[in-house]
């Protein structure tokens, strides 16, 4: 099996890392993306404020919002608040977190990956830095990033749990950050990892009670974690936080297109499959076209994963009268990580290309990480984002 990384490739993605926060951090990065901007401004205004206004910030004039902010809770800014206060730029520490948080996903990708299929490792961690969601995403400072790292970290914590009840805490850890990153949004994690527990695709040994109930005790963690945080958000700001929250975050659901008639759901269907289509390019697209012949069982399994979360996200989300390529990030990254790998086997020349260039350039992967980095940071986003609608 060709190893993922050599000997000095972890400190060398740890050098990597920090010449980009440098370079974020010299050059006083602000992106133009609105909701990136606003986690940066939120994230630097609160990295000066004491407790009761982390645990219940308020708008402040962003985006002309008074009041209270109850988009989400507050998971998004604690990172970016503990790295300003450790002396980064206030103003950058949303972004730095975006960037660890996304090359956290790009080697756990290449992992899943590279389980699938083992020539498809390296080649992943070339690859995946080039799908259009990668272009349109690479510098962000909202949830994305972090919500594909809570679901990946739960994918690998469930896998462990099989072997060890000690990986429950991890799986535990996961699906308690994505509630607090982004709220309801927890539940494309955990359809994520539900549909991974129930295909096994990795065919790791052991028994499917392990992982089911390392999932029912996280969300007994998720739980208490809620009520701890609704009763100090209550302290700090004198009303409850996921009453408000869930009226405002669910009523979109509410105009569900069955009522509304059939031709709603179909438009938001075809939007969320345009959208999946285009944003792991080509590879999504390799994984449709060539799973029904994959070979091997590993890569089978991994293949009817991919399609069956991709698919089982899209007719969670379809209903809703809220919408937006982002949120079926996670599953497109899966998907085109996934299609890699089928790729990889299908197509043995890929990984044999990627294996002689890199002969040619050493540390490969960092350095298109680096270059495509510095890219964003100087020309924008580079790929247009087409609107399906």
């Amino acid at each position: 099996m060709i190893p993922l990384f050599g000997r000095r490739e972890p400190a060398v993605w740890a050098g990597a890392l920090l010449v980009v926060w440098a370079l974020i951090a010299a050059t006083g990065f602000v992106s133009r993306d609105p909701d990136s901007a606003f986690y940066a401004a939120m994230s630097a205004r609160l990295a000066h404020s004491d407790a009761s206004h982390v645990i219940a910030p308020e708008w402040g004039g962003l985006w002309n919002g008074t009041g209270l902010w109850q988009e989400h809770p507050i998971g998004i800014y604690l990172a970016p608040i503990a790295l300003a206060k450790a002396g980064y730029p206030d103003a950058q520490a949303a972004y730095a977190v975006g960037i660890a948080a996304g090359l956290a996903c790009l080697l756990l990708l290449a992992r899943l990956a590279r389980a699938a299929e083992p020539s498809a490792g390296r080649s992943a961690l070339v690859l995946l830095q080039l799908v259009p969601a990668a272009f349109v995403f690479r510098v962000r400072a909202n949830q994305e990033y972090p919500m594909l790292l809570c679901l990946l970290v739960a994918l690998v914590a469930l896998d462990g749990v099989r072997r060890s009840w000690s990986w429950s805490v991890g799986v535990s850890a996961a699906f308690t950050a994505a509630l607090l990153v982004k709220g309801v949004f927890v539940a494309i994690v955990l359809l994520g990892a539900g549909v991974w527990v129930l295909v096994n695709p990795l065919r790791v040994p052991g028994s499917i009670v392990r992982p089911i109930a390392a999932m029912a005790g996280a969300l007994v963690t998720m739980a208490v974690v809620a009520l701890v945080y609704d009763r100090l958000y209550e302290q700090a700001a004198g009303t409850t936080f996921w009453a408000g929250y869930w009226r405002r975050q669910l009523g979109p659901v509410a105009d569900a297109a069955p009522s509304a008639g059939v031709l709603p759901l179909v438009s938001h269907t075809f939007f969320y499959l345009a959208h999946i289509a285009w944003l792991s390019a080509p590879w999504g697209l390799a994984l449709l076209a060539l799973a029904w012949r994959a070979h091997g069982e590993t890569l089978k399994r991994a293949a009817w994963f991919a399609l069956a979360f991709v698919g089982a996200a899209i007719i969670v989300l379809s209903p809703s009268g809220r919408f937006a390529e982002r949120y079926l990030f996670s599953p497109i990254f899966v998907a085109a990580a996934i299609g890699v790998a089928v790729a990889c086997r299908r197509w043995p020349q890929i990984p044999v290309a990627v294996a002689q260039i890199e002969r040619r350039v050493p540390y490969l992967p960092m350095l298109v990480w680096i270059v495509l980095i510095v890219g964003r940071l100087g020309l924008g986003p580079l790929l247009p984002r087409p609107r399906f609608w």
